[in-house]
């Protein structure tokens, strides 16, 4: 008889990912060793990538590439291997996400443009066809954010491809955040390459990042100068296509469990992911309300994924205190970046829902009585 799978005491984690993962997603990382150049793990790690492209379109036409590393690395690939020679990339910017974004760029020489729009604030859509007016027949990429989750803002991706695509533009999306929580297509009148992460809204364990595009993308971008080596997308692609392999190691554990967070995302439905969030992000916000607290961003711009909350005035504010004493109860909480003002920051993402975040208002409520009544 197997020994039977012992798991740590779950802990809800309402930072922006990695996030809470359920047992089977847990479960599925002790797998028997195995080289990922089998062919049985070349399969698993085929149908990982038939079921990511799913989620997009049509797998015939949509591909995926999983790339080794986190959320950002697979931004710097797209960046560097994507934009062909030649090519120039508009950068919107109204987050610490867009400004990372510039930075890559710059760090690899690639000609771009950073277009400041002001931390947390929407997108003005008029100011922004006059900026890309003055970029066409120059500019050739627009690359966007979703979920900028510095602040919480969900930018419009509805506006961002009719906008970009106006201007004939190719639209690379940051949905790191947004991914497998909301529908996304890549494709024609569509986002035309995505990028995002095994963790975060999948609910698989981070170690992945994945690109979304599609083939005849690929194809434009094939015959131009690579920029890099191992992060070059394309050869990445073709390599995969060819012997069903990456061209360097893989962690089958995290491809395992990401197999088993994929199958359990198309049991719920991206649609029935969104609303469990959503109803979570309601519980939160109401709670969060009647404790007192106030929000960043104006309802209308929030993403129902993340909140940015103000940092209370009071002496008796602390956050690292309060992060130390709501640890202890199993509850992870997330500090602000630097901003237009001081934040702390809470995510529903993962696979926690309503009753979690009831608990959580429990634990935080108790812990504001104990530290306002010794203030």
């Amino acid at each position: 008889m197997e020994p039977k799978m012992e798991f740590p005491k779950r802990t809800i984690l309402l930072n922006p990912g990695p996030a809470t993962t359920t047992e089977s997603v847990k479960a599925a990382l002790v797998i028997s060793d195995i080289c990922p150049r089998e062919r049985s793990f070349c399969d698993l790690y085929a149908d990982v990538r038939r079921r990511l492209a799913g989620l997009a379109g049509d797998p015939d036409q949509v591909v995926a590439i999983p790339v080794v590393g986190s959320g950002t690395t697979v931004l710097e690939a797209g960046l560097v291997s994507l934009i062909p020679a030649g090519g120039r990339v508009l950068i919107l910017d109204n987050g610490d996400y867009g400004t990372r974004l510039a930075a890559i760029a710059s760090a690899h020489g690639i000609d771009h443009r950073r277009i400041e729009l002001g931390w947390g604030q929407p997108i003005d859509f008029e100011a922004l066809d006059t900026i890309l007016s003055e970029e066409d027949g120059k500019a050739t990429h627009l690359f966007a954010i979703h979920h900028e989750t510095s602040s919480g803002l969900l930018n419009p991706l509805d506006r961002l491809i009719e906008t970009a695509h106006a201007h004939g533009l190719k639209l690379m999306l940051d949905a790191m955040s947004s991914f497998a929580a909301m529908p996304i297509a890549v494709g024609d009148h569509a986002v035309d390459m995505l990028f995002s992460s095994s963790n975060k809204c999948v609910q698989g364990m981070a170690g992945l990042g994945i690109a979304l595009t599609t083939r005849g993308l690929l194809d434009e971008v094939r015959p131009t100068a690579r920029r890099c080596y191992v992060l070059d997308l394309v050869a990445e692609h073709d390599h995969l296509e060819k012997t069903g392999q990456s061209r360097f190691t893989v962690p089958p554990q995290v491809v395992s469990a990401l197999h088993q967070a994929l199958i359990e995302l198309e049991a719920e439905g991206v649609g029935a992911r969104q609303k469990r969030y959503e109803e979570s992000m309601r519980t939160l916000t109401a709670g969060l309300t009647a404790l007192g607290f106030e929000f960043l961003l104006e309802d209308q711009h929030q993403s129902r994924i993340l909140v940015a909350i103000r940092e209370p005035s009071g002496d008796w504010y602390d956050f690292d205190r309060m992060h130390a004493a709501l640890a202890a109860e199993g509850f992870t909480i997330y500090p602000g970046k630097p901003g237009a003002e001081p934040t702390f920051r809470l995510a529903v993402l993962g696979a926690i829902d309503a009753r979690d975040i009831e608990a959580f208002l429990v634990a935080l409520g108790g812990y504001l009585d104990r530290v306002k009544g010794s203030a």
